[in-house]
Order: C-alpha cells, then structure tokens, then sequence
C-alpha cells in the first residue's frame, strides 16, 4: 500500500526539478559562452571510445541495458538518499549540467530541432522518472535530518513508502522510455 500522497511529494518534486532545471541551464549556458572550447570533440571521442562495445548489441539487448542502467541508478539515489541528501543532489546536478551541455553541443552542430527530436521521445519519460527519485531520495533525507535532529524522523518508512513508489511509477516509466530511446527516437532523428 503506498502512503505518499501526491502533496507529500510535491515539495521534494519541485526542488529536485528545480536543482535540475537550474543545472541543465548552467550547463547549457556554459557551453553556449565557451562555445565547446574543445571540450566537446574530447568529450565525444570519449564517449564514442566507452560506447563501441555496445555495436555488437541487437536492439532489445541495448533496450534491456539502458532500462538496466537507468533503473539501478535510480534505485541507488532513492536508497542513498540516507546520505542526507547528497547522493540524489550530485546525481542531479551532474546530470542537469551533463543534458545541458550535450543540448548545447546537439543545438550548435545539428540545430534545436534535431537537439529536440534525439532527446525529446524518451525524455519526456525518463527524465520526470529520474527526478522522482531523487525527490524520493530526499524524502529519506528529510526524515534522516529529522532523526539527527530529534525530531520524528523515519527514513526506514520513507525509504519503504519510496521504494513502492518506485516500484509503482519509476521503474515503469523508465522501461516504456527505454523502449522508446531504443525502438522510436531512431526513428524520429531518421536513422
């Protein structure tokens, strides 16, 4: 039985989308003054180098593994949100400033349209799933603070109430966006 209410939620909601909002801005404005500076033929070449090994996947295979991927990282900020907080809030701000950056680099090479088209179809998944959980992250924090504090703090509820909530709409929402990265963004950018 789920205990959040969409309300309990909503505080923990709108500050991980806002720390990520801010983050994918910053790192979207870095690139735009620096221009790349470099920085994006490196970090391409990189990312390339880590990726060849993934040609040798089908598509359901790669499907499964960024379903895999992205689910585990989701689930670890939700657990490590007994960190106080600063697991969920690193994993959204290196990933704000990591989208915001990539949008850059795709916006000045390729345009808004294909940055849009490549992160748009799944995005609008996955990334509202990945900002649940870092909201459900810093609900246990809340309640860890809270127990540190003296107050009444209960993270091992918390992390029980959002473990089912990650259960019931993250780990669903990250599978259909795997699915669509995989199976219709392909598509949508004409590959």
């Amino acid at each position: 039985m789920l205990r959040y209410s969409v309300s309990s939620l909503a505080r923990p909601f709108v500050f991980a989308l806002g720390l990520f909002a801010a983050s994918w801005l910053l790192g979207y404005s870095a690139y735009q003054m620096e221009g790349g500076a470099g920085v994006s033929d490196t970090a391409v070449q990189q990312l390339i180098e880590v990726l060849a090994p993934l040609g040798a996947l089908n598509a359901p295979q790669i499907m499964l593994l960024i379903f895999v991927n992205n689910a585990f990282k989701a689930l670890v900020v939700v657990v490590l949100g007994y960190t106080l907080g600063l697991v969920p809030f690193i994993f959204l701000v290196v990933n704000g400033l990591l989208i915001g950056f990539v949008v850059g680099d795709l916006t000045s090479t390729a345009g808004a349209e294909t940055a849009i088209r490549g992160l748009a179809p799944h995005g609008v998944l996955e990334l509202p799933a990945l900002v649940l959980s870092a909201a459900l992250g810093f609900k246990v924090a809340l309640a860890v603070w809270k127990r540190l504090l003296g107050r009444d703090g209960h993270p091992g509820s918390e992390l029980r109430n959002g473990l089912a909530v990650y259960a019931r709409w993250v780990l669903p929402a990250l599978f259909v966006a795997a699915v669509v990265e995989t199976f219709v963004t392909p598509l949508v950018m004409g590959k």
